[in-house]
């Protein structure tokens, strides 16, 4: 496992675990970013854009490192 910020571009990756607040974990859940769901990474700028299913969601690189997957 790595953080979400080591994924390479367009690399399908599996999201393996939430190690944020459980207030952040709360907030990207409601969103769709799920443990056990696959996603790609779309941008690695200074915000980190990643598709989790059909949404695509922009969070900070901070909270980004905290989102633990797994590439495939």
């Amino acid at each position: 496992m790595h953080p979400l910020t080591a994924a390479i571009l367009g690399e399908e990756i599996d999201i393996q675990c939430l190690a944020c607040s459980s207030q952040n974990a709360c907030k990207l859940r409601e969103m769709g970013c799920v443990e056990g769901l696959k996603g790609k990474l779309i941008s690695n700028g200074s915000k980190i854009i990643f598709q989790v299913g059909e949404t695509r969601l922009a969070i900070s690189t901070q909270l980004a490192h905290t989102i633990l997957v797994r590439s495939k």
